[in-house]
This record gives structure tokens, sequence and C-alpha cells, in this order.
């Protein structure tokens, strides 16, 4: 009797069982929309002629600091010489954009630019003058800074 009902038990219980296993995936498109996002590619220091305009001769280390922000390379052979290099990619059509501008100071005075921006020439009459007033920040010293100044070999500021 037991395996009587087994028997009928399997046979009612496979035809359930079967019915689960077709299940069907979602159809997946065979052609792919042809969006591709290219991000903006920028590197560098903003240099724009706005900036370039601020410059002036004479003008101190810290002030064209503040002006231009600090100098994409440093080279530590020529300090009297920052240079400002900027490059953007915008996208695959759009050529890239480059910008180079090189500031050289003689005893930390500013004394020419070169590159491809350049201060305009003021066309009129008057000469304007401005005075860019840098606002003196205290400088937090590093542990190697103490250790320097504590030896007696403290380095300068500019």
């Amino acid at each position: 009797m037991q395996k009587i009902l087994i028997s009928i038990s399997a046979i009612l219980v496979l035809p359930l069982l079967s019915a689960c296993s077709d299940w069907s995936l979602p159809e997946v498109p065979t052609a792919v929309p042809e969006v591709i996002h290219k991000i903006t590619i920028q590197q560098g220091n903003i240099v724009n002629q706005a900036m370039i305009n601020k410059l002036r001769p004479g003008m101190g280390k810290r002030q064209a600091r503040f002006i231009m922000g600090s100098p994409m390379i440093n080279d530590t052979f020529h300090e009297n010489r920052w240079d400002y290099l900027y490059r953007i990619h915008r996208s695959s059509h759009a050529p890239t954009e480059k910008t180079r501008v090189t500031l050289y100071f003689e005893q930390d005075k500013l004394t020419r630019v070169e590159g491809d921006l350049r201060p305009l020439e003021d066309t009129s009459e008057k000469k304007k003058t401005e005075v860019i007033e840098v606002p003196y920040q205290e400088r937090d010293l590093g542990i190697f800074d103490r250790v320097l100044g504590t030896v007696g070999l403290e380095k300068e500021e500019p």
C-alpha cells in the first residue's frame, strides 16, 4: 500500500516540477545603442588672459603666486623661473587646448612673462595702478621645519 501511495504522489508531483523549470529569461536586445560618454580631461593650472593682465613688472613672488596660483613646475635648479602649463581635452571632435606661460624673476621681483599669453598693453592715456594686497597667513611648521629650527638651519620664506 505504501508503494502505491509513493507512486501516485510521484506521478502527480513530477508534472508540477517540470512546469517550474520552464522559466524564461528576458530578451537581450541585439543592437546596443552607440552612446559613449567622454569626460573632459583638464590638466595643469587654469591660466587665462585676465590673470596675465594683472601681472606687473616689479611685482613680488607672493603677489604673483596670489594671482596665478602655485606653479605647475617648480624647478630647484631654476628657482627664478615659474612654469604654468594648462591642457584641456574636451571631446574627440574638438582639438586639445594647450597654454604655456613662464614667469621670470630677478631678486624676487617679476621681470618678464613669456608664453602663449602675454599682458595686454594699456591703451588709455592714464596708466592705472593696481595694488594687490596679499593677506599674510601664519604658516604651521611641520616636524621637519621644527627640527631644522632647533638646529639653526631654518629655511627662509620667499
